[in-house]
């Protein structure tokens, strides 16, 4: 058996790259296995595919980028995650989020921000 790596997916709206990384996560040979999404829009459509696929979802308010950071990493660590992917997640993380994650993350959908 493949050993998988808890990943934790960050959304912020419709989930297409998410629903494609869950299907994929699904086959023998996927390095990952998603333990968490965290969506800093309650309205993201991507929550309704964690609700689907019943995976563990989180919504935290982005308002307060601390807190929003501070309550990620809480969960992240308490299901002792080692990867995240940022699939079409519309903030910027501080370089102390990054820090104190300390492992692997990486960005399917780079954007401009904040020039958009």
């Amino acid at each position: 058996m493949v050993s998988k790596i808890k990943t934790c997916i960050f959304i912020s709206g419709r989930g297409s790259n998410l629903e494609s990384i869950i299907k994929r996560s699904r086959d023998y040979i996927f390095p990952i296995k998603i333990e968490l999404i965290i969506s800093n829009n309650l309205d993201a459509k991507g929550l309704k595919l964690a609700k689907k696929y019943s995976i563990p979802h989180k919504f935290f308010h982005s308002k307060n980028s601390k807190i929003f950071e501070r309550k990620s990493l809480f969960e992240i660590k308490k299901r002792k995650i080692k990867f995240l992917c940022l699939a079409g997640f519309m903030k910027v993380l501080s370089n102390n989020f990054i820090k104190n994650f300390g492992y692997k993350i990486i960005n399917i959908h780079p954007s401009l921000l904040p020039k958009y």
